[in-house]
């Protein structure tokens, strides 16, 4: 399963990227100006879905704007998925320097992850969405780039009974060096609470 391409067009743009390599929106969405404000404390988690067999080593995000005035923490995790009762599967180190390096791509290093039960090695079998919690501290939080999602006025864009939110927050965690082992007293985000919209993110 973790050779399957869900979208050949993507991939194509992306380099014809070995397997897996997942992400919550296609590179050819609409980019905000802005990027989204990644506030100092607050934990966001987004969406992305997962195959069977892929095995998560890494996250990417793409910094616009460092994490600045005396930055303390920055680190990524994965979650087993978005719900206040999922647990933390794997978490990046902590970078002291928050998010780093303005215009440039920063990759956060997890303990490599084998979705699934068969033959991986945690998960439910076939296609899973899994959690991907981002995470800096400073003076003023780092900028991420973004998507226009997440500025609807229904929390987290979820309409229907079901419906996965498309971001997923907690302020004022003061989380530090270490991620959460459940996302337990997170929701879903509505605009202009914590954050309002959707910071790009890439497994691989």
């Amino acid at each position: 399963m973790a050779g399957i391409v869900t979208d050949l067009e993507s991939w194509y743009l992306d380099g014809k990227p070995s397997q897996p390599y997942r992400s919550n929106f296609s590179r050819r969405a609409t980019l905000l100006a802005a990027g989204i404000t990644m506030v100092a404390d607050t934990i966001a988690v987004v969406p992305v879905v997962c195959q069977q067999g892929d095995v998560i080593s890494s996250i990417t995000v793409g910094v616009k704007t460092a994490t600045s005035s005396t930055p303390t923490h920055g680190w990524a995790a994965l979650f087993t998925g978005l719900t206040t009762a999922d647990t933390l599967i794997a978490q990046s180190a902590d970078n002291t320097s928050g998010f780093t390096s303005s215009g440039s791509a920063q990759t956060f290093t997890i303990t490599p992850h084998l979705v699934g039960t068969d033959p991986g090695s945690s998960g439910t079998s076939g296609p899973v969405v899994l959690g991907v919690a981002l995470y800096n501290n400073g003076g003023a939080g780092g900028v991420l780039d973004a998507l226009g999602q997440g500025s609807e006025a229904v929390a987290g864009g979820v309409y229907i009974t079901g419906q996965v939110p498309l971001l997923f927050t907690k302020a004022a965690t003061s989380a530090g060096a270490t991620a959460p082992s459940t996302l337990s007293g997170f929701a879903a985000s509505t605009a202009g609470a914590n954050m309002a919209a959707v910071p790009l993110v890439i497994l691989h």
